[in-house]
């Protein structure tokens, strides 16, 4: 008898674009603002800079956090990851202190859409998105002056 192994599959991070975004603004403002820097010390300043939010699903950060709050840590989690889920439930037990009567998931949504202290991500990573998020933009500007001169 063949036993049924779980697929591991990724889904898409529906807040891909508005981090891009995020990173892209930072990184161009440091870059601009930094000079005779390179590439990579302008990309390791940006992912300790303060992001707009913590980059994480509103959900995922509920499932951790009740994760946290039964003494577990979350498995394959990397340390940056740690790091961020770990600032999330310290938020959301001073929170929790002061608004003793809001629900577990309120709390969260709260504390995920705050100012996170920086993007928890590898300076790698960063790379990756920064060049993504160019592309993007380029393409879109590519595509808006073809509009614009065809009409």
């Amino acid at each position: 008898m063949r036993t049924l192994r779980r697929k591991a599959h990724r889904t898409s991070f529906e807040y891909r674009d508005d981090r891009g975004r995020n990173l892209l603004e930072v990184f161009n403002h440091l870059f601009n603002t930094t000079i005779n820097a390179r590439v990579e010390e302008v990309l390791s300043r940006a992912v300790n800079h303060p992001s707009r939010r913590f980059w994480v699903s509103e959900e995922r950060a509920l499932r951790v956090v009740r994760a946290m709050e039964r003494g577990t840590i979350p498995p394959r989690c990397n340390a940056l990851k740690r790091e961020m889920y770990g600032e999330i439930h310290r938020r959301v037990r001073r929170l929790s202190a002061i608004h003793p009567d809001w629900p577990l998931n309120r709390l969260v949504w709260v504390v995920v859409n705050q100012e996170a202290p920086r993007f928890y991500l590898s300076v790698s990573s960063a790379h990756a998105i920064v060049v993504e998020e160019k592309k993007r933009c380029r393409i879109e500007t590519m595509r808006r002056l073809s509009r614009f001169l065809s009409a």
